[in-house]
């Protein structure tokens, strides 16, 4: 019995034990899971509380890829199909430079701008917000075509930008157009070599941005040797432009005759000929006069002989604009004679050796041209070179 009892006693003292581990074992285990927790929602309110995390990130702005770039006109291309795309005929006269403290400056032909702008890029900064504050220009009138006015004008109105293979696209409001910018790196483009009359180029040339005189040299160099000079104002024939020794060169020879030679290009603007329009594209006057295609005819008082009276001769013209014309008249002695005018100036006449190549005068009175060659006379209005 006594046995018995000690053998109970031990089970139940070996139950005890067993639950005592069983307990503590979850104590133990609950504690440890409490605390894991803990860790996870400290982590996660790290995490999420950019105040206590140690890699705190901010938003980047997009640089603005516009800020101390310069740049030259291209072209314009307008959205009404009657106007098309118009281009600069000189690409280095239009030139802008986007400074970094906001301000602009502009080269718009023989004028000059300056404003403000400001630009917005967007997410990949090749585009966005475009706008110009109010320009301050010059006034001066640049001889036609020139594209001054027309910036100047419509730089208000442009509200977006594009940067395209190295091009700026500036767009103007409602659609009204394109103006199209190539990078200015001081480097004269292809497009920078004007064209001689043949290709659409000016058939005249006048000397300007010189302070003293232009100098004309043999080749296309500044080491080349010094012909003659001309003073601003003076007028030269258009025989052609190339790029050589890092700038541009044309080929020209001073109205009516006269040496020739190169001069810088940067030193010549188109002539404007007395209807206001700067003359561009061949003359083909000459030729026309040979075929026969006359513009006009009428009468011209004229005289054969330094003692004769004035008497009036018949005479036939044909003209190419801007005061280039040639004027075949009708002699007294049954021969005629042709004159040639540019620019409404007479510039020679058909001398040859049988007449002895009479010298050839010319004086103004009024709207008349008093032409003397040799002992011939003639008075020729201005309308008869003209028209109108």
């Amino acid at each position: 019995m006594k046995r018995a009892f000690l053998i109970l006693a031990g089970v139940l003292i070996c139950s005890v034990l067993i639950w005592a581990v069983a307990v503590g074992t979850q104590a133990i285990f609950s504690a440890s899971t409490a605390k894991s927790a803990s860790d996870l929602t400290l982590i996660r309110d790290v995490a999420i509380d950019p105040g206590t995390a140690s890699n705190e990130t901010t938003a980047i702005e997009p640089e603005n890829p516009l800020e101390g770039t310069s740049w030259r006109l291209v072209h314009f291309q307008s959205m009404d199909d009657a106007i098309g795309t118009m281009r600069p005929q000189n690409p280095s006269l239009y030139t802008m430079r986007l400074n970094r403290d906001g301000s602009v400056t502009m080269r718009l032909n023989c004028n000059r701008a300056r404003g403000d702008w400001s630009a917005q890029p967007g997410n990949n900064a090749a585009n966005g917000r475009f706008e110009f504050g109010p320009l301050a220009t010059t006034r001066a009138l640049c001889p036609p075509p020139s594209m001054d006015e027309q910036i100047a004008a419509q730089a208000r109105f442009i509200r977006s930008y594009l940067l395209k293979n190295d091009r700026l696209y500036l767009s103007l409001m409602a659609d009204g157009g394109i103006y199209a910018w190539e990078r200015d790196t001081g480097e004269p483009a292809a497009s920078d070599v004007p064209a001689a009359p043949n290709d659409g180029g000016p058939r005249n040339w006048e000397v300007t941005g010189v302070s003293t005189r232009l100098n004309l040299r043999q080749q296309p160099s500044t080491a080349a040797r010094i012909v003659t000079d001309y003073a601003p104002g003076t007028i030269l024939d258009n025989l052609g432009c190339q790029r050589a020794s890092e700038r541009v060169w044309c080929d020209v020879q001073q109205l009516g005759g006269g040496p020739r030679g190169f001069v810088a290009a940067e030193f010549l603007k188109p002539a404007i000929s007395p209807d206001g329009s700067a003359v561009i594209g061949p003359d083909d006057s000459a030729l026309r006069a040979g075929q026969g295609k006359f513009d006009a005819t009428g009468q011209i008082p004229c005289a054969q002989y330094a003692s004769q009276p004035m008497t009036r001769c018949e005479f036939s013209v044909a003209r190419a604009g801007g005061g280039y014309a040639t004027l075949v008249i009708s002699k007294p002695d049954g021969g005629t004679r042709a004159i040639f005018f540019q620019l409404g100036r007479p510039i020679g006449a058909d001398t040859n050796e049988a007449d002895g190549y009479p010298e050839i005068r010319a004086t103004r009175e009024s709207d008349l041209n008093m032409i003397h060659i040799g002992s011939e006379r003639y008075e020729i209005p201005d309308a008869v070179v003209l028209g109108g």
